[in-house]
């Protein structure tokens, strides 16, 4: 296939993902959640207010108010609407990012296949039309694992660039800069020049976050400081939020003296492994999960692909899935896996790469065929994802009764409402900050609390 091939199979493959993105979102409705904090802060920051949250990085909502700057509304709406079709962008402009990590363990055919399998999946596409900072997330960690796969290590230094972003994303996002090192030690050691290349872009990476590490040192007296670093080994989630609000601080080493190391160990590192691994495996329906067993027994034994590859695509994802316990031991939140969905699906391909290449050679396949089978492959795939993502159809008669129920709540319960996590209040912080443009535009302690 030449290029002009390839950018019109990839143009397709985004139009595909686009629509998919289109089914599910609802521009009618304001964001609510977590959605609504970015954009709030998005907001904050085109008036000069660049405070630090104590929960979330603020990378996602520093590139929001840069379109958000060419916005002046008294409509909330049009805030929600502009930071969901970002988010629906950055998801679509991972796409031939993917296709690029593909052609280091694939040719032509089976990038597309990677960039398939990445564009049509059912959770990735809902969660790009939330306005969240998952999709952003996404593209800076896929850049990193890109450039580290190179052979020249001086993309080390590119590589951890984009760790530092990610740590400008998620303020636990170091684990990206460990694993990239990682990754770098053990298949570029052979190198001349990696240590001084490496000593480079430690400098760079470490200049990229000092913003970062200022401002939290400022505001919050530690520039590693999170609410969840405190609290999170609190025993669960209920007893963390409580630690929290009584400005507790609870360490490993304070669980394990007051419920013991047996204890610690069950409630933090196998239910940990068992929930990242029950959260990874649910989001691997409806296609997923019947690939990627084959794809890690052909792993090990890989003839196609560099086993350095391999070896970085295993470090990656074994050593996130590592950072990940203690956290899902207290809440196995499938927004925390996402990130691994692209990793997994390089596996995935191989068991098709071997039927298509190998398993069709016995009957005879021409070239033809053999395209002509993958093709059925990719529509079976997009058939399948059409009908998960059915459940992710926006119910807009629901959506207003939540709304309406919440202005009920405000309204007749004398200003005092408690979040129930059933989402019947989802728009209790919505009605707050839209009773006047002055409210999202200025009030900040909506902002930290929303």
């Amino acid at each position: 296939m030449n290029n002009k091939q390839i950018i019109f199979y990839l143009i397709l493959i985004s139009l595909i993902s686009l629509g998919f993105k289109l089914s599910v979102v609802d521009f009618s409705i304001p964001v609510n959640s977590d959605n609504l904090g970015y954009a709030l802060n998005a907001i904050a920051h085109t008036d000069g207010d660049f405070s630090q949250s104590s929960h979330r990085g603020m990378g996602w909502s520093l590139f929001t108010s840069i379109f958000f700057g060419f916005i002046n509304s008294e409509n909330f709406l049009d805030y929600s609407n502009t930071i969901r079709i970002l988010s629906m962008v950055v998801g679509i402009s991972s796409i031939p990012v993917m296709y690029l990590i593909g052609r280091k363990f694939f040719d032509q055919r089976y990038s597309l296949v990677v960039a398939s399998l990445f564009a049509f999946e059912p959770h990735l596409n809902y969660n790009s039309t939330l306005g969240l900072s998952e999709p952003i997330l996404i593209l800076a960690i896929i850049g990193a694992f890109y450039f580290i796969l190179n052979q020249n290590t001086r993309f080390i230094i590119i590589s951890l660039i984009m760790a530092g972003i990610v740590y400008w994303i998620r303020i636990n996002g170091f684990w990206v800069f460990v694993v990239i090192s990682i990754i770098y030690f053990l298949t570029q050691k052979k190198s001349r020049k990696f240590l001084a290349n490496y000593g480079i872009a430690i400098a760079v990476f470490l200049l990229v976050i000092s913003p970062v590490l200022i401002e939290r040192n400022e505001e919050f007296g530690d520039p590693f400081y999170s609410v969840y670093k405190d609290t999170i080994f609190a025993g669960s989630y209920e007893l963390m939020l409580k630690a929290q609000v009584d400005n507790e601080k609870i360490s490993a080493f304070d669980y394990i003296e007051n419920y013991g190391i047996l204890s610690f160990v069950n409630n933090y590192i196998l239910i940990g492994i068992y929930n990242t691994l029950a959260v990874t495996a649910r989001l691997t329906l409806p296609y997923l999960f019947i690939l990627i067993p084959f794809g890690i027994l052909f792993s090990f034994r890989a003839f196609d692909q560099k086993s350095n590859f391999i070896k970085a695509n295993w470090i990656f994802i074994l050593t996130s899935m590592g950072f990940l316990i203690f956290i899902m031991a207290i809440i196995p939140e499938k927004r925390f896996v996402l990130y691994l969905l692209p990793f997994l699906m390089i596996f995935s391909v191989i068991p098709i790469q071997r039927v298509v290449e190998y398993g069709l050679n016995t009957f005879s396949f021409s070239r033809k065929q053999k395209d002509f089978f993958l093709v059925s492959i990719l529509i079976i795939i997009i058939i399948l994802s059409s009908i998960t993502i059915i459940r992710y159809a926006p119910d807009s008669e629901l959506e207003s009764e939540k709304l309406e129920f919440s202005k009920y709540a405000l309204n007749n319960m004398h200003g005092v409402t408690l979040r129930d996590y059933g989402g019947s209040l989802d728009y209790i912080q919505y009605l707050l900050i839209s009773e006047s443009t002055e409210n999202y535009k200025i009030n900040s302690s909506i902002i930290q609390n929303a």
